[in-house]
């Protein structure tokens, strides 16, 4: 029976055994005791989840900021959009008021950083998150950078156009991003790459099919200004509706995050 093969240890095999489990057990409490500062992982909450009130997120019941975090709105400050957790698989809610909207395992690397943007489609039951990590693959440098670049309007295809506003223009102060489909319709965070970028002050126009603007400029629209700074990455992403103008939330803007 496969029963039998389950019996005690005797005699010296036993307690040869027992010392390699208090050796092990010894070796790991010192090394859980040493990185227990470094078990940790740093995540970013955006909410643009349009037919969503303040949201709230916990992880195993823990809330991972305090309050709640209204339409718009970044967790962190223009210096850090981080909160801290701890580096394991955990159960992340995410609710509005006692609404839960999303709910599962999610599992966050040690030191790593993730950025998390809860969407919709106006409509609370289509709400859905994006879990980025936020680590380019090149380099920071004295004069380029490194951006991401999301498309948050829902229902739209959206490209960018950059120019520098330096005084000594380079045929490369001029970027332009191929308009990108809102995130909904493709959520797959392994399209959302970072380009790199020369740091400065950019004009952003958005463009909806050429980035040529037509003769009555129905396709171009300027949004303003965008400061790109050395030795910060960035997520830069649409938010709002083309056809408003308002001064609301709901406006059609550009929004940039220092991620570090």
């Amino acid at each position: 029976m496969i029963l039998n093969k389950f019996r005690p240890l005797l005699g010296y095999n036993a307690l040869k055994t027992l010392g390699f489990q208090l050796l092990a057990l010894s070796l790991f409490s010192c090394n859980k005791t040493s990185n227990i500062y470094a078990n940790k992982a740093f995540i970013s909450i955006t909410h643009v989840a349009y037919g969503v009130g303040p949201i709230s997120t916990s992880l195993d019941g823990t809330p991972l900021y305090p309050g709640s975090l209204a339409f718009g709105l970044t967790t962190g400050d223009s210096l850090n959009p981080y909160d801290t957790t701890v580096s394991r698989i955990s159960e992340m809610l995410i609710q509005e008021s006692t609404d839960t909207l999303l709910f599962g395992n999610q599992a966050f690397q040690q030191q790593r950083s993730y950025s998390i943007f809860i969407y919709d489609t106006l409509d609370k039951s289509s709400v859905n998150m994006i879990i980025l990590q936020d680590y380019p693959s090149g380099g920071l440098a004295d004069t380029i950078t490194n951006v991401r670049f999301m498309n948050f309007s829902p229902g739209t295809s959206i490209g960018f156009k950059l120019i520098n506003n330096r005084k000594f223009f380079l045929a490369r102060d001029t970027i332009v991003i191929s308009p990108k489909l809102f995130v909904g319709y493709n959520p797959s965070p392994s399209i959302y790459n970072f380009s790199q970028i020369l740091v400065g002050n950019y004009t952003v126009f958005a463009f909806a099919d050429s980035s040529s603007p037509a003769a009555d400029s129905s396709n171009f629209k300027n949004l303003g200004l965008l400061q790109i700074d050395t030795s910060i990455n960035y997520n830069v992403y649409f938010q709002g509706f083309t056809n408003d103008s308002s001064s609301g939330p709901n406006r059609f803007q550009l929004k940039s995050v220092p991620l570090n």
